[in-house]
Parts: structure tokens; sequence; C-alpha cells
């Protein structure tokens, strides 16, 4: 017969062993859709933000960029190696006063928040979406996306656009739409193999339960912190975030201040608000062709849902641009950060419409 000890000995072997395999099932179960396996990561705190948002501070360290293969070794960069150049000029739209800020939580020093939220998954069909800017006004028999803004080929290693704020009444929990800019190289018809890199206001009722017009950044298929790719270094602003306030028809318009570019090291940094808040980047090791420079900008609309072909969400303020200011959705103060690192207003004849339903 065996002493006390030794099945004391077996009985601890054993509880040791189903731990192990709990804590193993439970690692399973940490890779996302991106095939990357997610480790679980240390909350310091939990917030809940002024609109009712949950956030997760998590040790800034140890955020989802850093389970990225090729950022494994990658130290954090604070702030950009280098800043573009603004040359000056002005809008032809009218001014306004009124920009959107996004909420914002005080996480503890050290930390970033990460908004909970488990339908981040096909947010937006990206690589739709890129397809259609390449292509402008080529519409695919079983597209379920739509799009309506400008289009700027050559050299792009950055932009600074104004995009109204919205929070059309989208039909159903799958029906999303919004405003973006987006920057995209590496497509070839036929072949896509693109690098992407994006921010917007995104409507969609099955990320959030609700139909707050919310921003979001984007790189490939990606969203903000919910699988590895952005470094966030700003611990107060919420990737995911409810925008406030938002624009109304026929009345004050609201606009998000947005600003992605490439520094000297081929960082793609983005900025916030009118002030410029940098919030992170996307890390040079990411990328392949995007390392060099971008070849495509889009700044506009988007709408995607299952009804798209006969009944497509509204888009922006549901209304036609001939409506004009304060009744249709805009964007304006576009500007491209050139070769040599300028930040510069574009010529008008550079732009191609893409509209899809006039």
């Amino acid at each position: 017969m065996k002493t006390i000890r030794e099945q004391t000995n077996i009985l601890f072997l054993i509880c040791f062993i189903s731990a192990c395999g709990a804590i193993a099932k439970e690692n399973e179960k940490a890779v996302n859709h991106d095939g990357v396996k997610h480790h679980t990561r240390a909350i310091s705190s939990t917030i809940q933000a002024e609109d009712g948002d949950i956030f997760d501070c998590i040790d800034i360290k140890s955020q989802p960029a850093f389970d990225h293969p090729l950022l494994k070794n990658h130290p954090i960069q604070m702030e950009p190696s280098s800043y573009p150049i603004e040359v000056g000029g002005n809008s032809t739209l009218p001014d306004t006063k009124l920009h959107t800020s996004i909420s914002s939580v005080s996480s503890p020093l050290g930390t970033i928040p990460m908004w909970r939220s488990d339908n981040y998954h096909s947010m937006v069909n990206l690589s739709e979406l890129t397809q259609k800017i390449y292509r402008r006004n080529i519409v695919q028999g079983d597209s379920i996306s739509s799009l309506a803004g400008l289009r700027r080929g050559g050299d792009i290693y950055g932009t600074s656009v104004s995009i109204s704020v919205y929070e059309p009444d989208v039909y159903g929990t799958e029906d999303k739409s919004g405003g973006l800019t987006t920057i995209t190289t590496g497509y070839s018809f036929g072949r896509p193999h693109t690098n992407v890199v994006g921010a917007g206001w995104f409507v969609w009722t099955s990320s959030a339960g609700d139909r707050r017009a919310r921003f979001h950044i984007f790189y490939n298929n990606c969203y903000d912190l919910q699988c590895p790719g952005f470094v966030q270094r700003n611990p107060a602003i919420t990737l995911g975030g409810t925008l406030s306030p938002v624009s109304r028809y026929g009345g004050p318009q609201a606009q998000l201040d947005i600003f992605i570019y490439e520094d000297d090291k081929s960082n793609w940094w983005v900025k916030f608000g009118a002030e410029g808040t940098v919030i992170g980047y996307w890390p040079s090791e990411l990328f392949g062709h995007l390392k060099a420079k971008g070849t495509i900008g889009y700044w506009g609309g988007f709408v995607e849902g299952p009804t798209i072909k006969y009944k497509p969400p509204p888009m922006g303020s549901g209304h036609p641009a001939s409506e004009g200011w304060g009744k249709a959705a805009y964007v304006k103060s576009i500007k491209i950060v050139d070769r040599n690192h300028n930040l510069v207003i574009p010529r008008s004849c550079e732009f191609y419409v893409v509209v899809e339903n006039p």
C-alpha cells in the first residue's frame, strides 16, 4: 500500500496536470481570427466611461501589438521620429467651431484602455472596399458595400482630413455606415496583396449594441487593439469610443479631424482631433509595400450590409450632396504628405470621384 505522503503527491500531480490542461485550453481559446495566439493580459483596473462603455486598463508593454511575431522585440516609440512640414491653405467650405471629441478615461500610469467588445470581426470588408477604391466606379455583382467619396492616386506619405460625423439610422444589426480615410498600396488586379491603414467613424449596432458614432482605426483587417498591430501610447484615448457632439441635419455640423502619416522610420502614426493628439502607430515591421509609401488615398463615406442592393443603409446624413452645407455630409481640408515630408493641398484635378449610387 502507498503511504499517505505518496498518495498526497499523486493527488497533487493529478491536480497540477488538470490545471495545466485547463490553462492550455484557455490559451487555445485566445487565438483570434487573425491566426495569432493572444496571451492572457493582466488587467490593472476596469473603468466605466460616462457613456456606459467598459474599458480594461492593461500594461502598455503587454498590449496586443506585441503578440505579433514581428514585434516581439519592438521598443515602444513614444513620439514620432519626424513631423511633416505644413504648407498653408484654406478650405472652400465654411469653417466649423464644432469639433467632435472621443470619450476618454484616466488609465493608471503605464497602462492603456481596451474597449470590451466581442464583435470586431468583419467590421468592414476592407478587401472589397480596397478593390472598389482601385477600380473606381466598377460595381461587383455580389457586392455588399457601397462608397461615395474621393480617390487620389500617386505617392502618398500621409493625409489629414476633416470628416463630418453623423449617426445615421441604419436598418439592421449587420448594416454599417461611416466616414473614413484610407491609405493603400500593393494592389494589383486579380491579386490583392495590399497593405491598408485608415481611420474614421462607424455606426454598427452589432459592435456595441447601440447606434452611436464611434472612432475606429484599422490596419488590413485588424481594428483598434483587437488583433496584433497597432501600438497605442496614449493612456486616455479610447479606440472604439463614442464621438460627441455629432452633426444634425439642418443644424450644427460636427467634424472629426484625422491625421495619418509615416515618419522617417516608416512607422505610420495616427493623430486625433483639432489639437492633433497622438494616439499611437503601426510599426514599420508590419508592412511590405506600405513601408515605402502609399499609392492610393480615399476620403469619403461607405455603407455595408445585406440589403445593399435594394435598400442601402443611409450614408452620412442620408441626404444627397445637392442639398448643400448643413444638410449633406462632407469631407474637407484634405491635405497630403508628399515625398519631401511637406503637408500640402492637392490640386482638384488630382482627385477622382468614387460613387456607385448617385
